[in-house]
Formats: structure tokens, C-alpha cells, sequence
């Protein structure tokens, strides 16, 4: 299907993709086989006459909108980091437009050394996607509301981490972001499935194949867990290049273990120092892989909270209501992430941020961000009001099983409160209730909030109820709790010293003076501070 279009004045678009779920209904009906071609939207450089291949979501796929701000993100990520492992992006905007990619090929037989300098190439995307949330395999969630994508998840088949040949020696070329449709031409060798990895193992070890203990842990769940889901398949992926043999280095049966789902490694920067032992001994990887960032928990992603929210708001006049939550949400997600980034320095530019997620999807954690805000600017009613629509929420009386997602630009389904953001909310009502005078209040809602989610922060609260009412030793007992949980905070071993201090506790007072003189040091306020307090002991 041609079409006249050009994508930022330089790529003439010369067939547009088709949607698979009609390709898969033509091979059903007709026996119509589909290739590679059918699922890019394919494009000439009027600078170079290059073929080049468009990854963009239709403007019929409005349920694609937060995928599609996620994978540009991605991309740029990609032209920032330059790296020689993955595809070339020529250009983000409409879309994500890569260098015409080498050809699929199955996955070549190597030696242990050139396999391990493969792997090793995908260690070094996949640990820098890891530091901007880039993860996982994906899928869908099952929490109801809209399923959305995951966050961006990488694909390891074999169609979009490519394998290619450059002077005589195999390396990687990675689309990325992936181009998920493409797994659907994927046939993919057992060996690069982690489960079939699993069950190849145990056979293996049965057959005596290795005589290292044949009892595994629990496999990672890939979809709970995304870093461990991934290492499994970097390992996979290596083990695809090189087939365990016998004879074979110790590392080898590492990473056979590693992608059956044992924990052999937490990050990808480990896994990476183990397959050094691999690779080749003349090369420059002891240098890229202590430069590699380390990665155990997925980050919340980073985008461009601006560019989000200006292409959901010009995206929203286009839907008809059926099609809105689609976008509405995300959309609600990037306000409230910008509000939150702005909330220190320009709080009433954060207020206004957290009034439109709220009227876009009125749910209790933006609520409660918008009473935090209007607390903070003096305006008292208005955040008892914010505050009292928190707890009047739907989803406030839900059984809290999950922490609330707030990456629902990402995963927009029903909102569960956990522990967390419950905690949050009662200790938002507890210190406007503590600004207020109303004891009572204040300190019900900051021991609930202190039960749900024991932190500094909420024991260092109630430790202030418990002060303005008088009771110092309760006050001084959770001071101390909330100095046990964060050492290095000041502000709270500050409120100690005086609590301390006020109950005649005077040694105790002069050990934790002596622990704030040094997180204070070169302050001559605090030590002013200090001495005014002590009588200059």
C-alpha cells in the first residue's frame, strides 16, 4: 500500500505496515504467508536513497499512544548512548526510523570466546536500558481497568537481536526500541528459551552431563521480576551461540544455572564480569564493563514529562470517549510525574501539574499530592478538601493487595492502594490535622500511617504529635526510632538531642549532639544551635 507522505521533510514513506491481527486473519482465510516487509512501514532517505524501515504505531491505534511515547524515549536514549551493538535510529518523531537492519539469520554456532563477545556486546545495552526502566519481556497485566503494555520491554528473538558479520567476525544489531510485532516471525531454537534452558539442564545434570548439585532454587518469575527475567535471557542468548559441551570452564555451567532461574548474578554488570572469564584475552572489556551502570531494581522511567504532555494533550481533541482512557491516563501519569519533579522549586507550577492528573483521573495518590502542595502553599482548606477526597476514592476501600502503579503511562490498569501509598495519605490528613491543633486526629492517622509503612519520616511525624502533647518520652522514643532508621539525617537527630534534652536525658543528648557536630560540620548555625541548647557543653 503506498501512500504519499513524508516523515520530517526527508523519508518518503513507500508502504505502510499492516496491522498483524489482519495479517494473521489473511493467513487463516487465504493460506497467505506474511514476511518481515509486511510488518514495517518501509521509507526512502531523500539524502542518501537508502531504504529505511519506520517503526510507528497508527493513527488508528490509539491504544498505542503511551507505548509509542515510551519506545521514543527509548530511542533517544539509543542516539544519546551511540552505541555500535544496536541498529542505527536516523531520526525520532512520528515514529522511530532505523538504517535499513542487517538480514534475520539463525543464530550462528561460535567458539566460547566469540560467543561470549556477543553476549557481552548485549550486556552493555541492556545494562544502560536497565538505568533509564527499560526492561523485561513484557506482556500483559491481569489487574483489570485498561491493559497496557508493560513498561518498554527488550526482545532477545532473533528478528530484532540480530546477528551480523563485520571484517570476518560475528557481532550483535539491536533494534531497539524492539519491534514486538517482528517476534511473530521468531522460531525460535529451544535453547533460547529460558524454560526450555530449565528443562535442558535438568536433563542434563540426569544424565550426568555435569556432576555439579542438581538441586535448583525456585525459578525467577520474568514477569514479577524483569532484571532477573532479562539476565536469564542474556544468558540464553549466550548459550545459543556456544551449546554447553563437555570439558567446558566452570562460568559455562554459571550461566546455564543463570538461565534456568537461579540467582547466580543480580545485575547485568555481574553477569557481564562473569562472561569476561570467556572472552577473548586481548580486548578492551575490562574497561567497558567497570564503566557498566549496576542495575537490581528496575527504576522508574525518566521521559520527557514536557514532550509527553504536549503530545497527550494534542492527541485528546481526536478521540471519541470510548478511545480517551487511552491516552487520558498515561497522560494523568506524566502530569503527576512532573508534579512531583517540580514540588521543591516551583510549587505552584507543581500545584497545577497535580490539579490536571487529578481532573484527568481522579484517584487517590493525586489527590493526595495536590493536598501535600496545598499544604505546603498555606492554603489550609483547600487541602483538607484535597485531602478528604482521597479517602473518598473507590479504589480507598479496595482490599490492599499491590502498591499502587503509578507508571500508568505504561500500565494503566485498576488502581490497588498497598501499603504505601495508604500510609501516604494518612500521614497527609495526620500533619494537616497537626497544623490545625485537632492531637487527636493527628495522631491516629500518623499511627496508621506508621503501621502501614515503618520510615523515618512517619516515626519522626508521630514523634512531633507526641511532643506538641507533651509527652516527651514517647516524643524522644520515636525520635530515636526515626535516627535508627536514617542515621544521617540531621533535622531528626536534632529532635532528639532537644527531646532528650527537655527529659533531663542530658548524656544521651550530649552523644547525639556530638553525631549531629559531625553531619553539621563547617555549620556555624547548627553549632550556634547546639551550644545555645547545651549551655555550651
Amino acid at each position: 500500500m503506498t501512500t504519499p507522505r513524508v516523515i520530517a521533510d526527508r523519508f518518503d514513506v513507500v508502504a505502510t505496515r499492516h496491522r498483524l491481527r489482519w495479517l494473521r486473519w489473511e493467513r487463516s482465510r487465504n493460506d497467505r504467508a506474511y514476511g518481515e516487509d509486511d510488518l514495517w512501514t518501509t521509507a526512502v532517505d531523500r539524502r542518501t536513497g537508502d531504504r529505511v524501515r519506520v517503526l510507528e504505531r497508527l493513527p488508528e491505534e490509539f491504544w498505542q499512544w503511551a507505548a509509542s511515547m515510551w519506545a521514543e524515549a527509548v530511542a533517544r536514549h539509543v542516539v544519546a548512548a551511540a552505541s555500535p551493538h544496536t541498529v542505527p535510529i536516523l531520526h525520532v518523531g512520528q515514529g522511530v526510523v532505523f538504517a535499513e537492519p542487517p538480514p534475520a539469520v539463525a543464530r550462528p554456532r561460535l567458539p566460547p570466546a566469540q560467543a561470549a563477545a556477543c553476549a557481552l556486546a548485549a550486556c552493555e545495552v541492556v545494562a544502560r536500558l536497565h538505568a533509564i526502566g527499560c526492561g523485561g519481556e513484557g506482556g500483559r497485566t491481569a489487574h483489570g481497568r485498561l491493559d497496557f503494555d508493560m513498561p518498554m520491554p527488550i526482545d532477545f528473538g532473533r528478528h530484532n537481536l540480530r546477528m551480523t558479520q563485520r571484517s570476518g567476525e560475528w557481532t550483535i544489531a539491536w533494534l531497539v526500541p524492539s519491534h514486538r510485532e517482528l517476534a511473530d516471525l521468531d522460531d525460535a531454537p529451544p535453547e533460547t528459551d529460558p524454560d526450555a534452558l530449565a528443562r535442558d539442564l535438568e536433563d542434563r545434570i540426569a544424565g550426568s552431563v555435569t556432576d555439579e548439585a542438581a538441586d535448583l532454587p525456585p525459578q525467577y518469575d520474568p514477569h514479577s521480576d524483569p532484571i532477573a527475567g532479562d539476565l536469564a535471557r542474556l544468558a540464553g542468548f549466550y548459550l545459543s551461540l556456544a551449546p554447553p559441551a563437555r570439558g567446558q570452564p566452570a562460568i559455562v555451567d554459571a550461566v546455564r544455572r543463570l538461565a534456568a532461574g537461579e540467582p547466580v548474578v543480580r545485575d547485568v554488570a555481574g553477569l557481564a564480569r562473569l562472561l569476561q572469564g570467556l572472552a577473548p584475552a586481548a580486548s578492551d572489556w575490562d574497561a567497558r564493563i567497570a564503566a557498566l551502570p549496576v542495575v537490581d531494581v528496575l527504576p522508574l522511567p525518566a521521559l520527557d514529562w514536557d514532550r509527553v504532555i504536549a503530545a497527550g494533550e494534542a492527541r485528546l481533541p481526536e478521540l471519541v470517549p470510548r478511545q480517551r482512557a487511552y491516552v487520558v491516563l498515561p497522560l494523568a501519569v506524566a502530569y503527576h510525574r512532573r508534579a512531583t519533579l517540580r514540588a521543591a522549586a516551583a510549587p505552584t507550577d507543581a500545584l497545577r501539574d497535580a490539579g490536571r492528573a487529578a481532573e484527568l483521573d481522579p484517584i487517590t495518590p493525586y489527590h493526595v499530592t495536590r493536598a501535600v502542595l496545598l499544604d505546603r502553599l498555606g492554603r489550609r482548606d483547600e487541602a483538607r478538601a484535597a485531602i478528604a477526597l482521597a479517602f473518598a476514592t473507590p479504589e480507598w476501600t479496595s482490599a490492599p493487595t499491590v502498591e499502587v502503579d503509578e507508571i500508568r503511562l505504561l500500565n494503566a490498569g485498576e488502581v490497588v492502594l498497598g501499603d504505601r501509598e495508604r500510609a501516604r495519605a494518612h500521614a497527609t490528613r495526620g500533619t494537616i490535622a497537626l497544623r490545625d491543633g485537632d492531637l487527636a486526629l493527628a495522631e491516629n492517622d500518623l499511627r496508621r500511617a506508621l503501621d502501614l509503612d515503618l520510615t523515618a519520616a512517619h516515626a519522626h511525624a508521630l514523634g512531633a504529635v507526641l511532643y506538641a502533647g507533651g509527652d516527651l518520652a514517647g516524643a524522644a522514643a520515636l525520635e530515636a526510632r526515626a535516627v535508627e532508621l536514617e542515621p544521617a539525617s540531621a533535622r531528626y537527630r536534632w529532635d532528639l538531642v532537644v527531646s532528650l534534652h527537655r527529659l533531663g536525658r542530658r548524656d544521651e543528648a550530649l552523644v547525639h549532639a556530638r553525631e549531629l557536630e559531625a553531619l553539621e560540620a563547617g555549620d556555624p548555625n547548627g553549632r550556634a544551635r547546639r551550644i545555645r541548647l547545651l549551655n555550651g557543653a
